[in-house]
């Protein structure tokens, strides 16, 4: 009779590989999804420059536009340097929000083709262009502050709060008011072309927020409020330098970042090859395995030692050979080892006292565990007619 060979069912892998692809393309498709909702519903909103003059924050300076405009003074937003030369009339008076982000060269000719100049926000570097010399003085702490000087704007105001302090030192003909610290929260002085230029804290004093506290308000109008043009230039990034290029990312990089950079990817890449090298292919066994008894025992063994853990490897020594002398004694598999002890001094089979001390005490050391398993192993044999070692005696 012929036996047609059995036909072998298809291996799961493949389905299994087949359904994860699916999934995992599934999940890009979703992802991807997302994202491109996302992008179709996304508003561009970039926070306001601050003293922007319309921006209503508590960093904006609408407050202040507004009170001008309410005088009869025309405010002309300006968002870059070209826009600032256009609006920029000789009668006009000049606000510059962020003299820091404006070439000094560039701030020295709108300054000289202004009637007046109010920097809210600068550098030494802006500042030592119309006051050399200067220098930080201190900080204010948002208490009011007398004017301690003779410039109208500032005296007529009275007390003011204010911020960054700037240190004058021997330089003169700069007008200084607002005494803190070694330093004045507001130096004025006139320049060579006719016109005049002030610098001071503008968040502490002009800000919306803060406009409304102590003289500000007047302070504020009584500098910039001085003629029936105002130009409010909120410098642009792109103002900066010579060139008009604001510098990038990689001018403001030390030298030292790239080389540190590119070392760092050779390193986890090196640790990644290192750590996630195999030792040879994986070899598919089918399943049960069968463990022989001494490898696992074998096993075990080494774990214990090497984890220090002599109490537990006797623990398991003596939990095996109680085991296996309440089967030969037929006594209840749960007894406790105190009442396994009594049974076997009750059998004759062993020394009482001997046994009862060995069933008793774990030890803590390989020395002591070696003894152990020793006197372990012939109270066994006492007990059992079998061997547990060596198999069946004859």
């Amino acid at each position: 009779m012929t036996v047609l060979p059995a036909h072998t069912a298809p291996s799961p892998r493949p389905r299994r590989r087949a359904r994860a692809i699916a999934a995992w393309a599934a999940i890009a498709i979703l992802v991807l999804a997302a994202a491109g909702i996302g992008v179709a519903l996304e508003r561009e909103w970039t926070a306001p420059d601050p003293l922007s003059p319309d921006s209503p924050r508590y960093d904006g300076a609408r407050a202040v536009v507004q009170l001008l405009e309410g005088r009869g003074a025309r405010v002309t937003p300006a968002h870059d340097l070209d826009e600032a030369r256009a609006a920029l009339t000789p009668d006009a008076t000049l606000v510059v929000t962020d003299a820091r982000l404006v070439d000094v060269d560039a701030l020295r000719a709108l300054a000289d083709g202004a009637a007046g100049t109010v920097l809210l926000d600068a550098d030494t570097l802006a500042l030592g262009a119309f006051f050399p010399g200067i220098g930080y003085g201190g900080l204010g702490d948002g208490s009011p502050v007398r004017p301690a000087c003779d410039l109208p704007a500032a005296s007529n105001a009275g007390a003011a709060t204010v911020g960054a302090a700037y240190a004058t030192g021997a330089t003169g003909g700069v007008t200084a008011c607002y005494p803190v610290d070694e330093g004045y929260g507001l130096v004025r002085a006139e320049l060579a072309s006719g016109s005049w230029i002030a610098a001071l804290d503008g968040r502490a004093v002009l800000a919306n927020a803060v406009l409304a506290e102590e003289g500000n308000a007047a302070l504020a109008l009584g500098l910039i409020g001085g003629t029936d043009e105002v130009v409010w230039y909120v410098p642009s990034p792109t103002d900066a330098g010579a060139t008009g290029a604001a510098p990038g990312l990689g001018d403001l990089t030390p030298a030292w970042v790239t080389p540190a950079s590119a070392l760092g990817v050779l390193v986890v890449v090196a640790a990644a090859l290192w750590r996630g090298r195999r030792f040879g292919p994986l070899v598919a066994e089918r399943l049960p395995v069968t463990v022989r008894q001494s490898e696992t025992l074998e096993g075990r063994a080494r774990l214990y030692r090497a984890a220090g853990e002599a109490d537990h490897a006797a623990a398991a020594l003596r939990d095996g050979a109680l085991a296996r002398i309440r089967r030969h004694l037929a006594l209840a598999p749960d007894l406790s080892a105190p009442a396994t002890a009594q049974a076997i001094v009750a059998s004759g089979r062993a020394d009482p006292a001997a046994t009862r001390v060995l069933l008793a005490d774990l030890p803590r050391d390989e020395a002591a565990l070696y003894l152990f398993a020793h006197d372990l192993r012939a109270l066994e044999r006492a007990v059992s007619p079998d061997d547990p070692g060596e198999g069946p005696t004859t």
